[in-house]
């Protein structure tokens, strides 16, 4: 009798062990593909550079780092120009930072192509978020840009409307997401129902990446893309729907 006790409670324990194990690998393979990274913040000792910090954003400096790297003025120049257009967008500094969560860190990450946003509130910006040849090297958009100064601003704009619609999602508000999904159709006349869920077979894309890039684009006073179809300027009907789409949330945030 104790020996088949004994037989059971093993095979309940594999049986436990065998579940956590693929849950685990199920949650790495969502938080990966939603462009999220989990890292643990380096230990190593960080000089925080604050100038932007009223604004909700502190960057990181890292010497000798096999990791993580240095941004150099002029580059802090060209990333601040983003954090100060997003600041008249919204309705100044103060504002900006309780919409991104902020502080927010930036960081020189020299291991990434182009960028990420991170659970943390960590803004990471890869070796090709300068380097145009790079990104498409590696097959990355560049939206069209025409210098590396510009593709920075644009790479750095789409990760902070990433914190700025994910701090509506948490706060309970609407997902702007979802929203732009459903109003920014996939093809050029709504006629065609060419839903999001459809533009790729099986999986479907997530509208936000496409949102938070014609978000930092309408920042900076550029013409929009169609990110999924290689960089292509949005036609005159896709113009009308994004604009009333970045409206009705700056609207929603203020």
């Amino acid at each position: 009798m104790n020996t088949h006790l004994v037989t059971w409670a093993v095979v309940l324990l594999l049986a436990f062990v065998s579940v956590a194990s693929v849950t685990g690998c199920t949650v790495e393979v969502q938080v990966q593909a939603s462009g999220q990274r989990d890292t643990e913040a380096p230990a190593d000792p960080v000089e925080a550079d604050e100038r932007y910090k009223a604004y909700g954003f502190v960057f990181e400096q890292y010497e000798g780092h096999d990791r993580f790297g240095r941004f150099s003025d002029h580059e802090l120049d060209v990333l601040g120009d983003v954090i100060e257009a997003y600041a008249d967008l919204v309705g100044g500094p103060e504002k900006l930072s309780a919409l991104v969560s902020g502080p927010v860190r930036v960081r020189r990450d020299l291991h990434e192509i182009v960028s990420y946003t991170q659970a943390g509130r960590v803004i990471g910006l890869g070796r090709g978020a300068f380097d145009p040849a790079l990104t498409i090297g590696s097959n990355f958009y560049t939206w069209g840009a025409g210098s590396g100064d510009e593709l920075a601003q644009i790479v750095f704009g789409h990760e902070i409307g990433h914190r700025w619609i994910d701090s509506l999602r948490r706060q309970g508000g609407r997902d702007w997401g979802d929203v732009y999904g459903q109003n920014v159709w996939r093809g050029e006349k709504i006629s065609t129902r060419e839903t999001w869920a459809s533009a790729q077979s099986g999986g479907g894309v997530d509208p936000e990446e496409e949102a938070v890039t014609n978000l930092a684009l309408f920042s900076l006073g550029r013409g929009y893309r169609w990110t999924f179809l290689h960089d292509a300027p949005a036609t005159p009907r896709r113009q009308v729907w994004i604009d009333g789409w970045v409206s009705d949330l700056v609207a929603d945030s203020r």
